[in-house]
């Protein structure tokens, strides 16, 4: 129970998005699609639950992520310690 109550918020995304999360070697950790109607709640908000696609628990680390729409692409690095 403790693994699921942990999240990474993006904040500030356009409606319609995806976002994807990265290891330092390169490998895609999790694909999230955000679509949401634009002036809905939660438009500009996403969670991500530190689950891998394969459904394991992220380890600690230095992760990149990159949030892709039709504004451009936007490119950060994420610090998790557990």
């Amino acid at each position: 129970p403790e693994d699921k109550t942990r999240l990474i918020h993006f904040a500030n995304l356009p409606p319609k998005c995806k976002i994807r999360i990265f290891s330092l070697d390169g490998d895609l950790i999790r694909e999230i699609d955000h679509d949401m109607v634009k002036d809905s709640p939660g438009s500009m908000h996403e969670e991500w639950d530190l689950i891998t696609r394969n459904t394991q628990l992220i380890v600690s680390g230095i992760y990149y992520y990159s949030v892709e729409s039709e504004f451009g692409n936007q490119v950060g690095k994420l610090v998790i310690i557990l």
